[in-house]
């Protein structure tokens, strides 16, 4: 199994490589700002939708108002062409009446016109039945000029609707998309090579063929005629660029996802409900995981073709919003799951974090302390430094002055007086061993102030030392505070203190009779002291 684990995470690391690579081909330099401008762009759709309404209202106050029918027919037809892209039924309702102004005046030309732009509007909305027998009703015989590509157009647009519908039958979509494609080229012989009915349906024949190299070039072409990057017309050529890479080669890049973006955004501009980039703009951020932006674009759109009122996009943009609302769904619950985790991640981070400072704390605390005490031991030292230099020149002063006493009391002859001054009888040394013995005592105790205080804690409470009011330190505590300064030998002990070995020997004996506690727990006290 161990020698799986090395296998296992390099494939793992391999597929967030892969993941990552596909993330960084999807995008360049410009994808992030636009992507985050078609966001900005979706919360400001109310504002271009009361813009759209406002130039649909200018032109309908201009309804009847021509000085003769063909201007009264532009006006209606464009009415039904502003409509065109809003809302349905309300573009359907102008293009009749723009027909219906035709009949009236006996124009066939114009009435022809009319009813192929309504047969259109009606195949985008789904009433393909009511499209087929429009564009049956239109005599042939009566067709010149534009209306020629414009009727073969209407045609093209109900087959090619007809056999992408989800609702059709496969052998049904078969025999509707040869007459699709029939209809195709009809309309490319008869249209002129520089139009956009040509160049665009060379392109989509070429794409279908694999000829990806032809399609780009007849979209080139395109885009080269079109200097308006602002227009309709523009987010169509970049539309039409993006599914030659998405729908035909099957291979995106950062540049196609950058031509979606912006044709989407062109259209979301102008207000168009009828936008076939957002929902590709849907696909591709679930793809990269970004449900959340797929469902506010998703929300967008839906709201649109209700708006908008197509029944055959409602149901097929329905399925897709299905899809996106399940997987943000699913990522709610995957975050929220995420979310519990790191809520119990970051508690047992905020827990050890609390108590690493509290143990730093104490850590200071204790420095500071050390550092203190060493301040305190350093000062003490010096001062103490200072207390022997001093006790050692005077004892030397002291024993010159001594010197030269007897010296100059036997060069004067007085012989008895030196003698008298150098009998054992006088007890000088008594009183300097009492002088050595208080500057040692009042040393070490300033240097160890609880010393008393600790070797009482631990002998027979009825056992304890008590120094005479005259002393620091008596014998046995001097003995111990000798043995604390790392002297141990009895003779240097005895030397020192100016006593027998057997003396300093008997106080060591008494002084363990009078223990509470084993000898070596005390004697590491006193050495921690």
């Amino acid at each position: 199994m161990m020698k799986k684990c090395p296998v296992i995470f390099f494939l793992f690391a391999l597929m967030l490589l892969s993941c990552q690579t596909r993330v960084e081909r999807l995008r360049t330099d410009k994808t992030i700002d636009l992507a985050r401008e078609l966001l900005t762009k979706l919360d400001s759709a109310e504002f271009y939708a009361e813009r759209k309404c406002s130039e649909i209202e200018a032109l309908k106050l201009r309804i009847d108002c021509g000085s003769n029918y063909q201007e009264n027919f532009k006006t209606l037809y464009n009415v039904g062409e502003k409509y065109g892209n809003y809302i349905i039924d309300s573009s359907l309702v102008y293009f009749e009446k723009a027909a219906q102004l035709a009949r009236e005046v006996e124009d066939d030309y114009l009435r022809i016109f009319a009813e192929i732009r309504l047969s259109t509007m009606l195949t985008i909305g789904g009433f393909y039945m009511s499209s087929f027998e429009l564009l049956n009703s239109i005599p042939r015989d009566k067709l010149r000029g534009i209306l020629v590509e414009k009727y073969y157009n209407a045609w093209m647009k109900l087959y090619r609707e007809v056999y992408s519908s989800s609702y059709e039958s496969d052998f049904y979509k078969s025999d509707y998309r040869v007459k699709y494609e029939v209809y195709r080229d009809s309309l490319i012989s008869v249209s002129a090579t520089h139009g956009t009915y040509y160049l665009r349906n060379m392109e989509k024949k070429a794409a279908q063929a694999g000829n990806f190299a032809d399609a780009r070039r007849y979209n080139a072409i395109r885009i080269a005629n079109t200097p308006d990057h602002k227009s309709y017309a523009y987010a169509t050529c970049l539309y039409d660029r993006f599914m030659i890479a998405q729908h035909y080669e099957g291979k995106l890049t950062g540049q196609d996802v950058d031509d979606l973006l912006q044709s989407a955004i062109i259209e979301l501009e102008y207000c168009n409900r009828d936008i076939n980039s957002m929902l590709w703009v849907i696909t591709l951020l679930n793809q990269i995981g970004e449900v959340e932006d797929a469902k506010k674009v998703s929300d967008y759109y839906y709201n649109s073709l209700l708006k908008f009122g197509s029944r055959k996009r409602l149901l097929e943009c329905g399925v897709q919003a299905m899809v996106v609302n399940e997987q943000n769904y699913r990522l709610l619950q995957k975050k929220n799951r995420e979310f519990k985790v790191a809520i119990g991640f970051i508690s047992l981070l905020a827990i050890a974090f609390l108590l690493a400072m509290l143990t730093i704390y104490k850590s200071h605390r204790r420095i500071i302390r050390l550092k203190d005490n060493l301040q305190q031991q350093g000062k003490v030292s010096k001062e103490y430094v200072g207390v022997v230099f001093k006790l050692y020149s005077s004892y030397i002063g002291r024993f010159d002055a001594f010197r030269m006493k007897i010296y100059s009391t036997l060069k004067k002859g007085n012989l008895d007086q030196a003698l008298d001054l150098a009998s054992p009888s006088k007890d000088l040394i008594s009183n300097e061993r009492k002088n050595l013995f208080q500057h040692f005592d009042t040393a070490f105790v300033d240097i160890f102030p609880d010393y008393i205080e600790v070797v009482n804690s631990y002998l027979k409470p009825e056992m304890r030392i008590t120094p005479k009011r005259t002393e620091i330190l008596n014998t046995e505590l001097r003995i111990l505070a000798l043995i604390k300064l790392g002297i141990e030998d009895n003779g240097e002990i005895a030397e020192m203190l100016h006593c027998s070995v057997k003396t300093v020997m008997n106080q060591k004996a008494v002084f363990r009779s009078r223990l509470a506690v084993p000898e070596n727990i005390f004697t590491n006290a006193i050495m921690e002291l």
